[in-house]
């Protein structure tokens, strides 16, 4: 059974936030709501949010998440092995292609951009098992389509995807030989939770009824069901008799086990997007509106980014940043153009190289995220492609630091280094800094070699052309702050 972790010392409830004169509604919140639902965004859009209500703004995110264009389909999509003619570079290209296309799309749609991540690491399936242009573009529409949708339908359908039904051996599940594999990570991984509200005689059940799906007819084209190898006799599932197969499955399944799977989800989505640290009551309400709206994502996801318990700051930095929340969240927040084929293939080397490589989770579980993304050879690199980064912000778009800089001082002719960095970090960090030394030792890294006397007469200011490598300097400094880290 599932075990609780001890809860957070988070409070309010999922009553939707209402600003008052005690708490109003500030540029802090739309940070946090930016970066946890998203990848961030500029001060622009921050800004213009503020003029918002939170309901307005959740709500608004939401629905054009789900109102985002399919990713466009590509020429090869029907290819078979026999297009390729046995060319493993063409295949390598157009796989190269797609993930391109994959970071693109979740640069241009970070609501549903990190949905996707999210349900790639819950759906797990890997690519160098089928190694195939078509069925990676299959998996992933299926991620894209159903990400803010019908959950219950996402299980349906991903079940008997190719790529699913490869990796986790329903390929090869037949009733001369049925395979427990998919039957137990169904139960365990994707709908209720390990050793929640089944037997393994519920297992090997279900393995009988999810067999037959193994027509092949060549490499490249989907799976499809194949009669002759379903097995027709009568299984016991959940207590219920019948000669049930793959539709019946699910139907039983979200019937008789619908309290496990609504809690199970509300859980991984909260420990994922809100807290480590687990608040079962919120989770219980969360599962009520989850079968309140039949197995809809979107009333829960609305409910859960609009409430009073989500903004409470006791959620603020409690979570690290995986490697496509450390690149897209800074480039959003300096406004740093990413859709060139140079910034794409550079997320997808980086953040694979840090240890979330698209399309191969580590197992089956998938990454086990937060602090497992910092061990010391990580957190090193971490230091290193950050830097890289911000050289490269200054190298290619240096007006994007200059302009940040005018933004958050919000006065042109200052001339109080200080009163910048402050500004810079603060805006970058989840939560302000509490020692007051790393502010003096940043500012000294931001005056650069400028000599100080220019700084003591006051005839230093933000329209020095000095300015975007200052910046750069402090950012550079600042990505090596254990804060930074933190989401």
């Amino acid at each position: 059974m599932y075990t609780m972790p001890p809860p957070s010392c988070a409070s309010g409830t999922l009553s939707p936030y209402l600003p008052t004169s005690e708490k109003p509604w500030t540029v802090q919140h739309l940070q946090h709501l930016y970066r946890r639902l998203g990848f961030g965004t500029n001060r622009q859009e921050l800004e213009l949010a503020l003029a918002q209500n939170p309901v307005e703004v959740v709500e608004n995110l939401i629905d054009k998440a789900m109102g985002a264009a399919a990713s466009p389909t590509p020429h090869w999509v029907e290819w078979t092995a026999a297009d390729y003619a046995d060319d493993a570079e063409q295949v390598s290209e157009d796989i190269s292609s797609w993930l391109m296309e994959w970071v693109q799309d979740m640069a241009q749609h970070p609501v549903r951009g990190k949905l996707i991540l999210f349900w790639h690491n819950h759906f797990v399936t890997q690519l160098e098992t089928h190694y195939f242009p078509s069925y990676l573009y299959q998996y992933h529409q299926l991620l894209q389509t159903y990400a803010l949708g019908n959950f219950k339908n996402f299980v349906y359908e991903i079940g008997k995807s190719t790529p699913m039904l490869l990796f986790l051996n329903g390929a090869t599940n037949t009733k001369y030989e049925p395979n427990e594999n998919y039957a137990r990570e169904l139960y365990e991984l994707f709908t209720l939770g390990r050793d929640n509200g089944y037997t393994q005689q519920d297992i090997e059940e279900t393995a009988r009824a999810l067999t037959g799906w193994n027509h092949f007819e060549e490499w490249g084209k989907p799976l499809t069901f194949n009669q002759s190898s379903f097995d027709k006799e009568s299984k016991t599932i959940f207590g219920r008799t019948g000669n049930w197969g793959y539709e019946e499955v699910h139907d039983i399944l979200f019937e008789e086990r619908s309290e496990q799977i609504a809690q199970f989800i509300c859980r991984k989505l909260y420990v994922a997007y809100v807290n480590p640290q687990a608040d079962e009551s919120i989770i219980q309400q969360l599962a009520q509106t989850f079968m309140a709206n039949n197995w809809e994502l979107a009333p829960v996801l609305k409910q859960l980014f609009s409430s009073e318990h989500f903004f409470d700051e006791a959620h603020y930095g409690v979570q690290v940043k995986n490697p496509y929340e450390l690149f897209l969240t800074f480039f959003n927040e300096v406004d740093f153009k990413t859709d060139t084929e140079e910034a794409l293939d550079g997320l997808l080397y980086f953040t694979g190289m840090l240890g979330q490589e698209l399309g191969t989770p580590v197992d089956v579980a998938g990454w086990q995220g937060n602090r497992s993304w910092l061990d010391t050879a990580r957190l090193s690199g971490r230091w290193r492609t950050m830097s890289w980064k911000v050289y490269q912000v200054m190298d290619q778009q240096p007006e994007k630091l200059t302009q940040l800089a005018y933004q958050l001082t919000g006065d042109l002719n200052t001339n109080d280094p200080a009163l910048v960095v402050q500004k810079v970090m603060d805006h970058f960090l989840p939560v302000s800094l509490h020692t007051p030394e790393i502010y003096v030792r940043a500012t000294e890294v931001f005056k650069g070699e400028i000599p100080q006397n220019y700084f003591d007469e006051g005839s230093w200011n933000l329209y020095w052309d000095t300015l975007p490598w200052q910046m750069t300097l402090l950012l550079q400094y600042l990505v090596r702050i254990p804060e930074f880290q933190l989401l």
